[in-house]
């Protein structure tokens, strides 16, 4: 199967987990379309988990899920350290953005602001161009996004949490990474009143087929 009958999407990061957190269940589900992981730091400022170490843990999760991802650091402590026009060229510098059907964003509505810069940036990559843009749930994302495209993970929960909490050791111990927690944010209720248990959310801003 394939997400959103796309062949190949190109997933953006702020921070080493983003991608894993918001989307990993369509990954493991939708292993006909490419997922190309690009995450631009290492992780948040004041956060003593930022390092190597986090981009060694995302790694040993595109190696146990090698056959429709494909991941990439480009390699920057901080995704602030660096603006959002200089960002566009650089990815712009190493990907082609018409090879793609799909950018997969952090939404606008977010509390963390390094997730909205992100949003900024792929928009700025979209211009004049046919890829569309969707927007993926994370634990930050904020009440005023609203979803409108669900995917029923419940086949792929289990599998997800445990590469989540097994991989990512650094964050193991964070509230949002708590098994409850990881459950409780694929839990939507209009989607269980139709027997969908767990979900994956994304908002599709514009797609073109």
């Amino acid at each position: 199967m394939k997400f959103l009958n796309l062949d190949r999407v190109l997933c953006l990061s702020a921070h080493p987990d983003d991608t894993e957190y918001g989307v990993l269940g369509s990954i493991l589900k939708y292993d006909d379309t490419n997922f190309d992981v690009l995450v631009l730091s290492n992780g948040g400022d004041f956060d003593n988990t930022t390092g190597k170490s986090r981009q060694q843990e995302c790694m040993k999760i595109w190696e146990r899920v090698q056959f429709n991802v494909n991941g990439r650091f480009v390699g920057k402590k901080y995704v602030k350290d660096t603006s959002e026009d200089e960002w566009v060229n650089i990815i712009e510098h190493d990907y082609n953005i018409k090879d793609y059907s799909c950018i997969l964003s952090l939404p606008k509505h977010d509390s963390h602001f390094e997730h909205r810069m992100v949003n900024n940036i792929a928009y700025a990559l979209v211009r004049g161009s046919k890829c569309g843009i969707v927007t993926y749930r994370t634990p930050s994302t904020l009440e005023e996004w609203i979803p409108n495209f669900h995917v029923s993970v419940d086949n792929e929960i289990d599998e997800k949490v445990d590469i989540l909490r097994r991989n990512f050791v650094s964050q193991r111990d964070k509230l949002y990474f708590q098994e409850k927690s990881i459950r409780d944010f694929h839990t939507n209720y209009i989607c269980s009143k139709v027997g969908a248990g767990y979900v994956e959310s994304f908002r599709v801003e514009r797609v073109y087929g």
